[in-house]
């Protein structure tokens, strides 16, 4: 090889690796598709789910119950029926769900808490008696 055509090999892989301006290129970039955006769903409509016992005795809380939720303007009422309980047979909860899907409202010493996202919703409901974990999804508008 005669120094001419070395420098001119040498030039090809500099142009090469390194490019005109002497500094490594990227490598081209990935046609794949990337994956599309989580679709935006509404919070408000019908959540229909199941609650299941998590403190309490099952044979006066019973171990699973049917819940429904109608959400309107990010909000909804729930009223925990506790005949188990005969100072306090109802406990009603006004609920506002925030921004970030989350929820929390409080009746003395009972509360419902949780996450809206998706169309699922899911949480706790705490009675003066019986405690659920509840999960439900968005049948959509009522």
């Amino acid at each position: 090889m005669t120094p001419r055509s070395a420098g001119l090999v040498a030039m090809g892989i500099c142009g090469f690796v390194l490019g005109c301006t002497g500094t490594r290129q990227a490598p081209p970039q990935s046609t794949a598709a990337a994956s599309p955006p989580a679709r935006n769903v509404p919070i408000d409509g019908s959540y229909n789910g199941v609650a299941q016992l998590t403190s309490g005795a099952a044979t006066s809380c019973g171990t699973q119950d049917i819940v429904t939720f109608q959400v309107k303007n990010r909000a909804f009422h729930y009223v925990i029926n506790q005949p188990q309980v005969p100072w306090q047979p109802q406990r009603p909860f006004e609920v506002v769900i925030a921004p970030d899907g989350s929820f929390q409202a409080q009746a003395g010493p009972a509360y419902i808490r949780g996450q809206v996202s998706q169309g699922h919703m899911q949480g706790q409901i705490v009675g003066d008696a019986c405690g659920y974990q509840f999960e439900a999804d968005n049948s959509g508008t009522f």
